[in-house]
């Protein structure tokens, strides 16, 4: 039994904001917080994995990311045009003539430990946090869960599969006091102009993430729609975003005010 006088200062006890990245988030109460769970859903192609990706390489922390939904090679090409500017095309051919350039390039993301199982379970998950904790002495403060309808779960539909899914991280990220994002599709039969509402989640998840944002790409633009927002404002239409400038094919974001 804790009272909450108990709780004030330690850093340990949950809730605490993750390193901000973008002023537009700051500005709007947009804020990922440590063992919360927090979603970011959009339909295919709008940028999930880029906006997940921008985050753990600026947030500096000690990051799992579960990248289920895409390969090694390709997570490599994105990162290196991130990291540096160039098109994802020119990162490619770099990283398959000058793999020692890459390298160097990509050193600036080993904060972030990597996993490509294609089909991952929970216990193949809590495995590699366990990795982590053994290999730095404390667990990941961000785990990246792309995309939940990756996650394996025994028995029962699929809704209902990833409804226990997102219990389970939950539990994960009050257990490791870390930040899970998790990244999920919307239902493309909903209007993403410019984002999603928050009844276009798919599967009936909406209930247990603190901070749920659905995003829609438009021209150079990333909209990105609080519809949940447990510490902030929030308009679960989807029809109050805040605005980034968004290049796919270089993998630049960034507030709309900051050159390049």
């Amino acid at each position: 039994m804790k009272t909450l006088m108990r709780a004030v200062g330690r850093p340990d006890i949950g809730g605490e904001p993750m390193p901000p990245v973008f002023r537009a988030f700051d500005e709007n109460q947009i804020i990922f917080r440590r063992a919360e769970v927090s979603m970011i859903a959009g339909q295919p192609g709008a940028g999930k994995s880029t906006l997940a990706l921008a985050l753990a390489l600026r947030m500096q922390a000690p990051t799992l990311y579960l990248s289920a939904d895409t390969n090694a090679h390709t997570m490599a090409m994105r990162l290196y045009s991130m990291i540096t500017g160039n098109s994802q095309s020119d990162s490619e051919k770099i990283i398959s003539e000058n793999p020692e350039q890459a390298k160097q390039a990509l050193a600036q993301a080993s904060h972030i430990y990597w996993s490509f199982d294609s089909n991952p379970g929970l216990g193949d998950i809590d495995d590699e946090v366990t990795a982590i904790e053994e290999l730095l002495g404390e667990s990941p403060a961000l785990i990246i869960v792309d995309n939940l309808m990756d996650v394996a779960m025994d028995g029962g539909e699929e809704f209902g599969g990833m409804r226990s899914a997102m219990k389970e991280l939950k539990y994960l990220a009050r257990d490791t006091n870390a930040a899970v994002l998790v990244l999920h599709h919307t239902k493309e039969s909903y209007n993403a102009d410019p984002c999603p509402p928050r009844s276009a989640v798919q599967g009936m998840v909406n209930q247990l993430p603190a901070l749920i944002l659905t995003i829609g790409q438009h021209q150079e633009m990333m909209a990105v729609a609080p519809v949940k927002n447990r510490y902030g404002k929030a308009d679960p239409s989807g029809n109050s975003p805040v605005w980034l400038r968004f290049n796919p094919e270089y993998m630049y974001l960034a507030d709309l005010e900051e050159a390049r």
